[in-house]
């Protein structure tokens, strides 16, 4: 028994699934790489699952091309063709457009396709440029296929290269769905972007949205999260240091789901904060992800190793930081602010409970536009909090613009500071909690206290 008609791709099937209520026509434009030939295999591929059989016809990707790219992104058009659920045809450039039409109606009829996809159109519309009733004979014949098949017809069309829109004639203004994929340039680095310009029958709140292409995965929209929709905070975490808990009271906890951000100067980094970080982890039995936009794994594990060195013997931490501890470096610098913010989404363990981000002050350093930077970031740490992850920040205070932004997102706030304290220099600890009307404070021997306390915590728990 066959289902509703879907993209196949989750985010719009969220918001615009009601586009595709049959008959529907929509049109996939963009200029060339945007994505818009994974898109279209999406939503042929997950519609013949669905048991929509699917006609593909192409006049310009060779099959076994568009198979092996599709293959790659977890879309096996091959094994479904072979199942009778999708059928591809190419045709030469130089066919004749009536020729063309007549072969589509000829196998829609016969084999009972209620998907068709056009890729592209553009190739058509050239062959009837100039002549005004053959152009409107093809827009008229696009627009009633759908009502042939009732069913849906995609229509994939190009961009010419300097220019955002193609003329597709008065079919613009009957089709259901009109989207539009975008791929810029940031910084020299590449950021895709899917534009919604009409959606017949859905809600047209978000007109604008971030994707990506994944292997395995093919095209993954990422829709900004709805604040009635994500997830209540998780299960408890217990902080395993008495002091801590005594001066806090009844706010001496966090939950997944939460966000904490760290923070201390650039010139003198206490690594103070990995004994707190890493006896809460071991405490509470739980799994880690560090993504260090600083240091490569090995860097950021031999800091961990140091940190604990005076109170554990290295083997044992080695062996419970390889248990429960995940590193991964990211050169920021590499990737367009959505391609960064996203491409971590994608790598991610899965069975991760709570994910590190370690010197997020360079990310921040990097981007121009800080309003954008916020609303992508503040997306990002709504699917970590819908996820049920705890997020840890951790970052030099190169400005006060940044620590400001990143306690403004925060539930609770850790910040190292020197002081001068007789003739040394020592660190003390501001902890804020949301909820708590002002910060507490603990000095040095307070916080070699609690690291002692939690040292010896790790030491029996790992005997």
């Amino acid at each position: 028994m066959s289902r509703g008609f879907v993209f196949g791709v989750e985010g719009l099937d969220k918001l615009f699934g009601e586009a595709l209520k049959p008959p529907a026509t929509i049109v996939i434009a963009g200029h060339p790489g945007a994505g818009k030939t994974t898109l279209a295999s999406s939503i042929c591929y997950y519609n013949a699952i669905n048991g929509h059989k699917c006609f593909y016809v192409s006049l310009q990707e060779d099959k076994a091309k568009l198979y092996g790219n599709m293959r790659n992104l977890g879309l096996d058009l091959e094994a479904l063709e072979s199942k009778g659920l999708i059928k591809f045809a190419k045709f030469p450039l130089y066919s004749e457009v009536s020729e063309i039409a007549n072969e589509i109606s000829s196998a829609v009829s016969s084999e009972g396709f209620s998907v068709v996809v056009i890729d592209s159109v553009n190739p058509l519309l050239q062959a009837v440029k100039g002549d005004y009733g053959k152009r409107a004979w093809l827009q008229n014949y696009f627009y009633d296929l759908a009502r042939v098949i009732n069913g849906v017809v995609v229509l994939v069309a190009e961009f010419p290269f300097g220019k955002k829109r193609i003329e597709l004639g008065a079919i613009e203004f009957v089709v259901d769905a009109m989207i539009i994929l975008k791929h810029d340039i940031e910084r020299g680095l590449l950021t895709r972007k899917i534009e919604i310009r009409k959606a017949r029958g859905a809600p047209l709140h978000i007109a604008e949205m971030p994707f990506t292409i994944q292997q395995g995965k093919g095209l993954v929209v990422y829709v900004p999260p709805i604040l009635e929709e994500i997830a209540r905070e998780g299960p408890e975490i217990s902080i395993p240091c008495e002091k801590l808990r005594s001066i806090m009271g009844d706010e001496a906890y966090l939950h997944k789901g939460m966000v904490l951000f760290i923070a201390y100067p650039p010139d003198a980094r206490p690594l103070l904060y990995v004994p707190l970080l890493f006896g809460m982890i071991i405490a509470n039995n739980l799994r880690a992800h560090v993504i260090s936009y600083l240091y490569p794994p090995e860097i950021v594990k031999l800091l961990i190793y140091k940190s604990l060195g005076a109170f554990i013997e290295r083997e044992r931490v080695e062996r419970l930081a390889d248990k429960h501890i995940k590193v991964s470096g990211i050169n920021p610098f590499t990737y367009s602010l959505c391609e960064l913010l996203y491409k971590e989404l994608e790598i991610l363990s899965k069975e991760s409970d709570i994910v590190v981000f370690h010197s997020v002050d360079i990310p921040y350093a990097m981007v121009r536009d800080k309003g954008e930077y916020l609303q992508q970031l503040y997306n990002q740490i709504n699917y970590l909090k819908n996820m049920q992850k705890l997020v840890v920040r951790i970052a030099s205070v190169t400005s006060e613009e940044m620590y400001n932004l990143n306690t403004a997102i925060s539930d609770v706030v850790m910040r190292f500071e020197l002081e001068r304290k007789d003739s040394d220099l020592e660190y003390k600890l501001y902890v804020w909690r949301r909820g708590l009307a002002k910060p507490f404070i603990l000095g040095t021997k307070d916080l070699m206290e609690c690291i002692c306390e939690i040292t010896e915590k790790i030491k029996k728990l790992s005997t």
